[in-house]
Parts: C-alpha cells; structure tokens; sequence
C-alpha cells in the first residue's frame, strides 16, 4: 500500500466516524506514515525528472542523481525558488492541468498553481479532519465568507463543506453585516472567514448586540493573527477561534490549529515540511514538497515564511508534527486583509500624487482588533495639502485595488495619515517602504 491509498483509508475511516478516525490516526505509528511518505516521495523524484521541463534542467545543472536522494534534505542546496515558479509555471507541469489558483508573490507578480479537479477534491475530503478536531456535529450550521475569485480559500470550503454532512453555506466575500442579520435566520452556530473579516464581524455585532455564542470560529488567509485581536474575538463570542494554514502554492492547508490553539498541525499525508537555516530558537524558512500532487508537483519549494517546529506532542493526541504561529516573511511583504501588499502595491498609488515626496512609508498596524494602514508621507508644501492628498490617495485605492477598498469600504481596515517633516523618514541610506507593526501589538 503507498501513501496516497493509507491516506484514501483514512479518508473512508473519517467519513463514516470522525472519533473513530481521530482514534485511527492517534494509534498510526510514525513510523508507517513516514515509510509510506518516502515512498511517495521517491515516485514524486522520477515523475518530475520525466515529465517536468523545469525540474529535468535543474536537475541535469546540479548533477542530481535522483536514485541516490532519499529524503528532500538528500538534494542539498537543491530549491525551487518563488521567482522560477511566477516566471514559467507551466515548465512544471507533469500532466493535464484542469484548475488554476492565483496568488500575488513577493514582487506583486501574480503566481499560477495547476492542479487537477481529482486533486482539488482529495484536498477537500482531507477536511474530516477538522471535522473531527473541532467535534462538528449533525445538527451544526456554518456559514463560510472566504473570498472566492482565483484564490484558493472559497474553493476549498466550497468543495469541503458538502464531506461534513451538516448545513453549510458558503457565500464569499459578504459583508459582514449582512451576515450578522442572517445569524438567528440560519442558527449559524460556526462561522469561517478571513481573520479581518472576523474582527470585523465581531466589530458590528458587539455595537449591535450579540445574539447567542458561538460553539467555533475557523479563520484562515495570511498572517495569521495577534494575540489582542484573538482574545477579543473569542471572549465577546465565548467561542474557540481555530486559524488554519495555507499557500497557494501548497495547493490545499499545509496545517490546522486543534482546539488548544497552540501551533498548526501539519499535512505530513501530502507533504515534506522542512524549516531552511533556522536561527538558535530554531525559526527559519519553511520549504515544502509534495508528494501527491501529479499535475505540479513542487520539490523543496521555499516559502518565505519563517517559523519554526514544535518538538513536542500535543496534548490533544493528534501525531502530526506542529508548526509555530509566523514570525514573518524573509521578504519585502505583508500578508494582510488587502492581499499581499508590498512596496510597489503603493508605489502605484503614491507614484500618481504629486505633491508627495520621493520619501514615504506605509506601516501596517493593529488598532481594536483591525488592521490600519498608517501611511508616513512627507509632503513638498506643508499642511495645507493634507486633506487633498488624503482624498487622492483614498481615491486612487479605489481605482486601482477594488479588492482593498471593498475591504475598505465594509470596516474590515482601516485608513490613516500622517505627515513627518521633511528628512525625518530615512534614518540611512535605506528607506523601508513598508513595515509590518502588527507584533507590537503583542509587546513583541
């Protein structure tokens, strides 16, 4: 039996008991699970070597034998980076794509993921899982608003949901307050979304009066979230919020909070979770590798996001290896409720105001639970331009990101400025443009 049939098992196992299958992979030695992994990964090795253009170059370059590479870490200084996957996705393609996901990347270029429709519903028959962590019953109702465009989020749930077997609605990107209306219509009881859009939905409900507790909050997107943010949400909700982890380029959750809420379970199902140089406190780099995937696979693909791995078991039982809450991104870029912004994501707004100087900066806080944009602009004619810079850059958000500012426009962030005198913003030869403020919120 290799690993995608011990998964399929699982899979069965869940759908008719949920206990039975926390139970199952409880009492899963180890030891099975990584030999079956080995195996899926040496078939993942051949498949590229074979059939993938991009993979059959880079391995000829660096000399890799792939019959003596054993494990992932065997490959050495072997990686595939952000930039080969946005500049030639389809040089990775080991058969007929039949989906696409989209994502920004570092350098607001948008990165294209393939996969096949049996892949994207193998991922959202993995879902039992969390079916099973959290105890969903028979007669729980859930609402999901994960953004559906070409992003991954509402596709998954999507597909996900109708494997839970209870009453489901998944709506996307819905105001909030139009949710909160429908709460008693519905008997919502679990509500999944973005972290914003949940700090949000708590924002309307606590000046409306809530309605009864929730029994679960499941939020996901980028960034996971601060710890002030979490605590606000859970205690006006009396209800566990559980944040997921995920990638566009993973193609489905790399990872899950339990219950306890301390780190993310990892999918060591599907892949090889791998932390690139860490530090003394052992945070570094995550690197992913697929080992099911059969339309793009990705070997040691590397993230950018730094992490690290928690040694120890987690009281709840579950045998997978957790991952921490991330620390950061080794790159110029914030995860965020506007996507993935980065310094040329405002260039494009600042670039077209005139009276700007070339010195700017953008920092992204935390303020009640909200994400705020604060940008530092340092201005040619002092104070009496404020305003009309104000409605420039406000109006130029709207024109060319409509995403952020329907975010915008629903509460879920916020807005503000600020004006330096002149000189004050570069301390060196560097100016950050951007800047994630976000931990400070945690007095980190």
């Amino acid at each position: 039996m290799d690993l995608s049939r011990l998964a399929e098992l699982s899979l069965r196992i869940g759908s008719r008991s949920p206990r039975g299958f926390v139970a199952y992979l409880r009492a899963l030695p180890s030891s099975v699970s990584e030999r079956f992994r080995q195996a899926a990964f040496s078939r993942t090795l051949h498949r590229v070597a074979k059939c993938s253009p991009f993979y059959k170059e880079k391995f000829a370059r660096y000399g890799i034998s792939i019959e003596k590479i054993k494990s992932p870490e065997d490959l050495g200084s072997f990686y595939t980076e952000a930039e080969e996957l946005r500049q030639a996705p389809e040089s990775f393609l080991c058969d007929r794509p039949e989906v696409a996901i989209e994502s920004s990347g570092t350098t607001g270029h948008v990165a294209r993921v393939f996969l096949s429709h049996r892949e994207m519903d193998y991922s959202a028959r993995q879902g039992i899982i969390l079916k099973a962590a959290y105890g969903i019953a028979a007669d729980d109702r859930i609402v999901s608003t994960f953004d559906y465009g070409f992003c991954l989020d509402g596709q998954i749930a999507q597909r996900t949901l109708p494997h839970w077997k209870v009453f489901a609605m998944c709506v996307g990107r819905a105001d909030p307050i139009d949710i909160y209306r429908r709460l008693a219509m519905y008997r919502f009881n679990i509500v999944m979304s973005g972290a914003p859009w949940l700090s949000r939905f708590t924002e309307v409900a606590e000046a409306e009066g809530r309605p009864y507790p929730l029994k679960l909050l499941v939020g996901g997107g980028g960034g996971g979230i601060t710890d002030r943010a979490r605590a606000k949400i859970e205690t006006f909700w009396e209800a566990p919020l559980c944040m997921t982890y995920g990638l566009t380029e993973a193609g489905t959750l790399l990872g899950f909070e339990c219950l306890r809420r301390d780190g993310y379970h990892l999918n060591e199902f599907d892949f090889y979770v791998e932390i690139l140089n860490p530090d003394n406190e052992g945070y570094g780099e995550v690197a992913i590798t697929t080992v099911h995937r059969s339309v793009m696979p990705l070997i040691r693909y590397r993230t950018r996001d730094v992490a690290r791995l928690i040694p120890e078991r987690c009281p709840c039982g579950l045998p997978f290896r957790r991952l921490s809450p991330l620390r950061g991104r080794l790159d110029e870029i914030v995860a965020s409720v506007w996507g993935n912004v980065h310094p040329d994501f405002f260039e494009k707004i600042l670039g077209a105001v005139p009276d700007i100087d070339d010195d700017w900066q953008v920092a992204l806080r935390e303020k009640d639970g909200k994400q705020t944009f604060q940008f530092r602009l340092e201005v040619q004619d002092g104070e009496s331009q404020h305003e009309k810079i104000k409605a420039q850059v406000l109006a130029l958000i709207k024109r060319e990101h409509r995403l952020a500012w329907q975010a915008y426009e629903q509460g879920l962030a916020d807005v503000e400025f600020v004006f330096p005198s002149k000189g004050t913003l570069r301390k060196g030869r560097k100016l950050l443009r951007l800047v994630d403020e976000r931990r400070l919120a945690n007095g980190k």
